[in-house]
């Protein structure tokens, strides 16, 4: 039947436009997390810089 056959494939792409929807989100925040991350390594990291007197650029781990 060919309204059977519409409403399947009308279907599918209501489902994938949800799912790619949902990955654009999960990828959208995991690279808002890496970015927070990097975003504090690299503030951690300089104010150990300038915690070490003539050592510029080494960073001391905890």
């Amino acid at each position: 039947n060919m309204t059977l056959t519409v409403l399947k494939i009308s279907h599918l792409e209501q489902l994938n436009s949800k799912i790619f929807a949902w990955l654009s989100n999960i990828f959208s925040r995991l690279k808002i997390e890496h970015l927070i991350k990097q975003i504090g390594i690299n503030a951690r990291t300089r104010l150990l810089d300038k915690m070490t007197p003539g050592k510029p650029g080494v960073a001391i781990p905890n």
